[in-house]
């Protein structure tokens, strides 16, 4: 019992104990004006003349062509609501593709799901401005003095295996995506997904930044993407959290498995969150490539 207590105090000095909010605001009939945008004109398709990276996803007789990781998790940077910056580690051979299709329909309803293989040596890593970061929180935060589990990075580091699946529903000739899930465990591997963490007390300001403390890693299982017409949120699944990459261990894995019940979903760009939902849907219809819009806050470092 008192070994339990201690775990139940750990999860709340970590994460708040606050109470779990939900995103998504259920059926809708269509997507937002981008992604409709997208399907009527293609995936190639944007009105300025400027895209983000094309992925190859299913190629001529049932292959599946790599991608270079940095192009196969782009909607990192582009869910991203503030400045964000991509580091990608040198003499990198990371890659991402494809390894699977099933799908169901029914009259009201389909499923898709991919399972996909994060390969290569190196390590890929998008870091988000700190102070956009936190200002960007207090936008929705109310009266709250200490925001927690502000967004650090998320890194991609080694190789692994995932898994995206998209849920939808369909009226009458309308297909409309409602859920897309990221796994980023499948075959029971380990993650290759962690995410920098850190709280800020926003009464402290000094010299115009604000200073985090509380700073923590988790490393991330799944990201959970959900229609919705307001400010859209990522939720978040997790296998561990501790201090640094090195310190994951069984401790840290109880406390990550506590904390899932704890961790509020993370706001992100609606434009992202679009994105990834049109994205299921190209997978649904085998769309042999996906051209991403172009993440407008991102910024390439090398």
């Amino acid at each position: 019992m008192n070994k339990l207590f201690l775990i139940l105090v750990a999860v709340c000095m970590l994460f708040g104990c606050s109470k779990r909010k939900t995103s998504g605001d259920g059926i809708v009939s269509r997507f937002g004006e981008s992604t409709q945008r997208q399907a009527q004109h293609g995936a190639d398709a944007e009105p300025n003349g400027v895209s983000g990276p094309t992925v190859f996803l299913f190629g001529e007789g049932g292959g599946y062509p790599d991608n270079t990781l940095a192009d196969f998790m782009y909607f990192v940077p582009l869910i991203s609501p503030v400045p964000v910056s991509a580091v990608t580690s040198s003499n990198n051979t990371q890659g991402g593709h494809l390894l699977s299709y099933e799908s169901d329909k029914t009259p009201d309803s389909f499923y898709v799901a991919c399972e996909f293989r994060m390969k290569g040596l190196g390590s890929y890593l998008n870091k988000f401005d700190g102070d956009a970061m936190i200002e960007w929180n207090m936008t929705s935060a109310g009266n709250k003095k200490v925001l927690k589990n502000i967004l650090n990075y998320i890194k991609f580091e080694g190789e692994g295996y995932g898994r995206i699946e998209a849920k939808g529903t369909i009226a009458g000739s309308v297909m409309t995506v409602d859920n897309v899930e990221v796994h980023f465990d499948a075959r029971g591997a380990e993650s290759p997904v962690t995410v920098g963490l850190y709280d800020v007390d926003v009464t402290k300001k000094k010299d115009g930044h604000y200073s985090g403390y509380n700073n923590k890693v988790a490393r991330i299982t799944t990201l959970t993407f959900n229609k919705s017409d307001g400010r859209p949120k990522m939720e978040l699944k997790i296998s561990a959290v501790g201090k640094s990459e090195d310190s994951l261990g069984t401790w840290e894995h109880i406390i990550g498995f506590l904390g899932n019940f704890f961790i509020d979903p993370i706001e992100i760009d609606k434009l992202g969150n679009e994105t990834m939902l049109q994205f299921g849907l190209e997978l649904y219809n085998k769309q042999p490539k996906f051209t991403f819009p172009k993440a407008k806050n991102l910024r390439t470092m090398n």
